[in-house]
């Protein structure tokens, strides 16, 4: 292990060598040969913290388009209240800094909209903690409310009349972006 990190080697690929060494010598004493139990006990790697990767503005503008047109137009087979919803998430994520379970626990509750403010509860830290957004964002919750309709909870966030899980934000949004990748591609290989 010294050796492979002197060499340059990252921790993540030596701890996948040793998982895949450690399943060769547990095949090798499956089939009768004598293995020394250190070998079977070799400690991994601890692997360094992965920074956090940002949206450039220009990729949050193009996120911010598609889900815009998506929701002034919504594609067929896809309910305006959906993309609506898309919307509305993606705008307390961007403008307000929400992290993805706060937006998942908000509340109507929480609600102050003449006042341009929204509570967060039990955010990082067990904290509450007030978040002023703009009157673009206010806008845009608005009309995903008017849309929302009624539900079994008190959930912002609705999806098939059960709270919206913040998986299911992050893999819509993850979706908007991924298009817009797939645009920008295309859009190269038109130019090209």
């Amino acid at each position: 292990m010294d050796h492979r990190l002197a060499l340059g080697c990252a921790p993540q690929r030596i701890n996948s060598d040793l998982r895949t060494f450690h399943g060769f010598l547990l095949f090798l004493q499956d089939q009768g040969w004598v293995v020394p139990q250190a070998l079977l006990h070799v400690r991994s790697l601890k692997e360094p913290d992965r920074l956090p990767r940002f949206l450039t503005d220009e990729q949050v503008a193009k996120v911010r388009a598609d889900l815009d047109a998506r929701a002034a137009a919504p594609p067929l087979r896809v309910p305006l209240r959906d993309t609506l919803l898309d919307r509305a998430a993606f705008y307390l994520l961007w403008q307000g800094g929400w992290r993805l379970g706060e937006v998942e626990e908000l509340r109507l509750a929480d609600l102050d909209l003449p006042a341009r403010k929204l509570m967060v509860r039990q955010g990082k830290g067990r904290k509450d903690r007030a978040v002023f957004l703009e009157d673009s964002a206010i806008s845009v919750l608005k009309t995903y409310l008017a849309a929302r309709g009624s539900g079994p909870t008190d959930h912002v966030f609705l999806y098939r009349a059960e709270p919206v899980s913040k998986d299911l934000i992050h893999s819509r949004i993850k979706s908007a972006g991924l298009r817009q990748r797939a645009g920008d591609g295309a859009a190269k290989t038109t130019r090209a």
